[in-house]
């Protein structure tokens, strides 16, 4: 057990937290990997330009929790993420706990592999004219999008539903990972 936390002075991570650091690093890879991929989309189809930004936002949540112990948004609201030890967790572990969120997104890189070299879409224009073209060409992308929504659903019921007062969703259970208020100054 790291000897600067006991289970005592532990402060479990609530919702609310956990929910704001969900959101700004959504904000934070839009900024990052969403705009590049709007003007690919919109302009060049380009599988070369996308790859690399969609591979940023595959990785981003395994690399940040094992090597920093936490996203961006969970540093700037004071979170870390620790195994049951309360030590920072390992690669393996988080890979692990970030499978419900990175699996789905995984995913569509072969369906964009195929789009940005599908014929019937290299002429249309604009992100919503590719993107319905898209549904309707690859309809395993909805599949995969409902999939992630109920993965997503399960993981806040975990969380909501947390009788030990640990506030522990689907993904720490999985992982046997717990997100704690970084009291360090």
């Amino acid at each position: 057990m790291n000897e600067n936390i006991t289970t005592e002075k532990v402060e479990y991570a609530t919702f609310w937290k956990r929910a704001g650091a969900y959101i700004l690093d959504a904000i934070f890879l839009i900024l990052i990997t969403g705009i590049i991929n709007f003007v690919n989309i919109s302009n060049y189809k380009s599988f070369a330009l996308y790859l690399p930004f969609a591979l940023i936002a595959v990785c981003y949540k395994p690399f940040m929790e094992s090597y920093y112990g936490a996203t961006i948004g969970k540093m700037i609201l004071k979170l870390k993420v620790t195994n049951k030890n309360f030590e920072k967790i390992d690669m393996t572990t988080s890979i692990l706990r970030s499978l419900i969120l990175v699996f789905p997104a995984a995913m569509y890189i072969p369906i964009y592999y195929m789009a940005f070299n599908n014929p019937n879409l290299a002429d249309l224009n604009g992100l919503m004219e590719f993107s319905k073209a898209m549904s309707s060409e690859y309809s395993i992308q909805g599949i995969i999008g409902n999939l992630s929504m109920i993965l997503i659903i399960a993981d806040i019921i975990f969380l909501l539903t947390d009788n030990t007062k640990k506030q522990r969703s689907l993904h720490d259970r999985i992982a046997d990972t717990y997100v704690i208020v970084d009291k360090k100054e």
